[in-house]
């Protein structure tokens, strides 16, 4: 599974019974994660076909991440 901070931008996909959350990655493909504990995802070539694949729903698209925390200090030392 990709790990979070390689995702590019995150969205929920609101189905009739179901919210999947997902990423679309830099190459524009657009992942969602079916099954947290199994590791089970499904992708298409652009959100519109996953969308269609799924019947249609609702695209809610996530604040991005928080940036990373700042270097520890480690008192002068390199």
């Amino acid at each position: 599974m990709t790990h979070p901070l390689a995702r590019g931008r995150s969205f929920r996909l609101h189905l009739a019974r179901l919210a999947l959350d997902g990423w679309i990655t830099a190459a524009g493909e657009a992942v969602v994660i079916e099954d947290q504990d199994l590791g089970l995802t499904a992708s298409a070539p652009t959100l519109t076909d996953l969308v269609r694949g799924y019947g249609g729903g609702h695209v809610q698209w996530l604040p991005p991440a928080s940036p990373a925390p700042p270097a520890q200090h480690h008192g002068g030392q390199p």
